[in-house]
């Protein structure tokens, strides 16, 4: 028996930012509204190459589950299909693999082997296989379009508020705990520190922030660079003070544990700086929790 009709959007998904969030809504809609199965195709990573990631792959199956999708299908980069024409793409995964009726996508949609299948290709092939095609129009904003580019180039210029405008949330990202030095809890602010993917974007800067575990979830504040006053050369760290709480009185994030620590970015606080020494370093971070705290109302 073959699988229920369904009606799917297709693409790289990179941040599942608010223009995705129009596709995917799109193809809710219909599907609710013509008894049909919803699919969401994504590539695990963009073909082409980019300056980092805005979402990994198990970051944005968990984005696209919330959605209330009925099927989330992730595409590795290694798989035979990217190197599928468009006809076979269609016709062997589309019709035969997901018995699609209707397809929404974007202006700039193209798939199959170096992307050769188009929006006009794709809609006179879909006619003669008796599927409907949904092109949705960009959406806009600061008179731009909404773009995984665009977002990468607020990130890179480490500016969160606009990242996170486009992107309709805050952006986050997860990692794994480690232990340094402890210079933090020795000026009276311990940090908890994250390794994260070599691939995901940081912004650098100092941040008011949520850090969680195992589903607790605290009030902080981040800092995200090379911290320079330290001399600690080139390599990007994420360090975390939880506010009001000293690490291992109240706080149950573990950090010798293997669970992941998710890190949810809020508000930029200022760039990153070179202090004359610690002492000036231990002032400007009292006065960054100090406002971090006034935002929490703590």
């Amino acid at each position: 028996m073959k699988n229920k009709k369904s009606v799917l959007t297709i693409g790289t998904f990179d941040g599942v930012h608010k223009g995705h969030m129009l596709l995917i809504k799109k193809t809710l809609e219909t599907a609710k509204k013509n008894n049909l199965k919803s699919i969401v195709i994504a590539l695990e990573k963009p073909v082409k190459n980019v300056s980092g990631l805005l979402s990994l792959s198990e970051e944005k199956t968990e984005m696209i589950k919330n959605s209330g999708t009925d099927e989330i299908v992730i595409i590795p980069t290694a798989s035979d299909i990217l190197s599928l024409s468009p006809d076979e793409f269609f016709q062997e995964i589309l019709i035969d693999n997901f018995n699609v009726c209707h397809i929404v996508c974007g202006s700039d949609f193209a798939f199959g082997k170096n992307r050769a299948g188009n929006t006009k290709w794709l809609i006179k092939k879909a006619k003669n296989a008796d599927v409907t095609v949904d092109v949705v129009k960009p959406l806009k904003m600061f008179n731009k379009i909404v773009s995984s580019s665009l977002i990468r180039a607020f990130l890179h210029k480490n500016d969160l508020r606009n990242a996170n405008k486009l992107l309709g949330r805050e952006y986050s990202f997860t990692g794994m705990p480690f232990r340094e030095k402890g210079i933090g809890t020795k000026i009276g602010f311990p940090t908890i520190n994250m390794k994260t993917d070599k691939e995901k974007i940081l912004p650098k800067g100092v941040f008011i922030s949520i850090i969680s575990q195992a589903g607790k979830t605290y009030p902080s504040v981040t800092s995200i660079g090379n911290r320079p006053t330290l001399n600690r050369g080139e390599k990007i760290v994420p360090e975390t003070h939880i506010l009001n709480q000293c690490q291992g009185d109240g706080v149950d994030i573990n950090v010798n544990s293997s669970v992941p620590l998710t890190l949810v970015l809020i508000k930029k606080i200022r760039d990153e700086k070179k202090f004359k020494n610690m002492e000036e370093l231990k002032k400007q971070i009292a006065k960054d929790v100090s406002f971090a705290k006034k935002y929490f109302n703590i």
